[in-house]
């Protein structure tokens, strides 16, 4: 099983364990805290004292702690703070907040009192992102000191209620987060280790562990399909374009197997962009910070993490998620501005920027995978401009689209999520902005409105008639972190798992 770099695991529980090393309970700021019945009498007038003596505000992300050690085994209390209002998001970065607390006192079990029984999916999700380690490279000098007698740390909720319901949101939970921890996992190994063929294994893995399908178009399936802009961004490095295919066949899809009868019907499809390193091309990145790049993989890893959660959750709906991977180098085979390509469907784009490579490589995957799978709906995600972090900074992604209704729900699942979105505009204005003198279009129109024309350029992709459904989300402010977040650590953020397991979660149930 492939890692997901999660050192947790969670439970349910109707009273704290007779052994454990911490008890948190939640309170919410200028509040008490609720669930007190069900900590054991010591544990309760230690919090009592706490919220007493003022020595605990109830702001978000705080955690104050007693030492109780009385009758049983010597424990810690600790009261968490979950701000001025009660959310989901607040519960997720409590949960955060007392793995993260765990970890730096290195606590091998800890107990959270559920205050209500709403509380348990966000809990246990922001429990186990904490938790996410990324550590695959830490070598022979991280293991002589205190990094080498970190474990796994065992969270249990105890909860007044149990049962089916409360156990299904557990594992719910579970799945997604470990789903997102993967993203994680595989977006923040270096260009050395991921690039497309190795990508390509990594896909081939988890179908085989989730019970997925797999395909992987190589170069030579590619230049016979005619993919000009995935080949052209792939052809300065020595390490060759992949378009990866995975599918979750849907309980639909399965029953006819099976019986015979029934119908399948069209799928999702997901699109993720898979730069494993970019170097910007000719058109080169700055020296400063160019290693950041291996998050430019971030929206393909997504799709990755997402397949793999819907494949473990036995998930109702058929959904093909498509990985568009090449490495961007310099070389002398890279493309070159001036150079004039053909996508899959037909349109020619003249480079002016080689930098603008992760549209190319959408477009080419978008076209090819709407005529192959005919699907209800298309959704992508990519790092694909830094205008968009100049739009939106580091707090939300982009949503782009040509269907209202799509963008109501992608913006309700990422609200219910705790994944913020934002809509820009994309039409005829910002398509007009790609034409060219010497070819359909143009794969950059410069800095201006940037993450506008790359949506447009996208839009060239898709077919006129019949109209497919499609939003674009730009996640190159969201996608990784360079400091400490509630949720994450410093990298990948996973960013797209939670929101789109929730908005078709909301559709398996329409």
């Amino acid at each position: 099983m492939i890692s997901t770099s999660t050192n947790a695991v969670v439970e349910l529980a109707k009273r704290v364990p007779g052994k454990v090393a911490a008890v948190a309970v939640l309170m919410e700021k200028g509040g008490k805290p609720p669930g007190l019945e069900l900590l054991p009498a010591g544990d309760r007038e230690a919090v009592a004292a706490l919220v007493g003596a003022k020595a605990v505000s109830g702001r978000a992300n705080e955690v104050v702690s007693q030492v109780v050690s009385g009758a049983g085994t010597p424990h810690r209390v600790l009261v968490v703070g979950l701000g001025d209002e009660v959310t989901a998001q607040s519960w997720r970065e409590a949960g955060a907040a007392v793995a993260k607390y765990a970890r730096r006192h290195k606590l091998e079990s800890v107990a959270i009192v559920v205050p209500e029984e709403g509380a348990i999916d966000p809990l246990a999700t922001g429990f186990l992102l904490g938790s996410f380690n990324y550590r695959e490279y830490k070598g022979t000098a991280s293991k002589k000191g205190d990094d080498a007698k970190e474990k796994g740390v065992r969270l249990t909720l105890v909860a007044s209620d149990t049962g089916v319901r409360a156990a299904a949101a557990l594992e719910r939970a579970r799945i997604v987060a470990e789903g997102q921890n993967l993203a994680r996992t595989v977006a923040s190994r270096p260009g050395n280790d991921i690039n497309p063929p190795s990508l390509a294994k990594v896909a081939q893995e988890v179908a085989r562990d989730s019970g997925l399908s797999c395909r992987v178009l190589d170069e030579r399936e590619l230049k016979r399909l005619g993919m000009g802009g995935l080949l052209a961004v792939g052809a300065g490095s020595p390490k060759p374009p992949r378009l990866i295919v995975l599918e979750h066949k849907g309980l639909a899809s399965k029953r006819l197997k099976k019986t015979g009868t029934g119908t399948i019907s069209p799928p999702i499809l997901v699109i993720g962009k898979s730069i494993t390193f970019d170097t910007g091309g000719i058109s080169i990145k700055p020296a400063e910070k160019m290693g950041e790049m291996i998050y430019d993989k971030c929206g393909g890893m997504a799709v990755l993490g997402l397949m793999r959660a819907l494949a473990e959750a036995e998930f109702p709906l058929r959904v093909v998620g498509l990985l568009t991977s090449a490495e961007n180098h310099v070389s002398g085979t890279a493309y070159r501005p001036g150079d004039i390509i053909t996508l899959y469907n037909g349109v020619t784009v003249e480079v002016t920027n080689t930098d603008a490579e992760g549209r190319l490589v959408l477009a080419d995957a978008i076209a090819w995978g709407i005529e192959t799978f005919k699907p209800a709906a298309v959704v992508d995600l990519a790092t694909l401009t830094g205008g968009c972090v100049v739009a939106l900074g580091h707090t939300m992604a982009g949503l782009m689209s040509n269907d209202d209704a799509l963008v109501a729900e992608l913006l309700a699942a990422g609200e219910a999520a705790g994944e913020k979105a934002w809509r820009l505009p994309v039409g005829e204005d910002q398509r007009q902005m790609m034409k060219s003198n010497h070819a359909d279009i143009v794969n950059s129109a410069g800095r201006w409105a940037s993450p506008l024309t790359g949506a447009a350029f996208l839009t060239y992709a898709l077919p006129e008639k019949p109209k497919v459904p499609w939003a674009h989300f730009d996640i190159a402010g969201v996608a990784d972190t360079d400091k400490e977040l509630p949720l994450y650590a410093k990298g990948a953020t996973g960013y797209g798992v939670r929101t789109l397991f929730e908005w078709l979660s909301a559709r398996a149930r329409k």
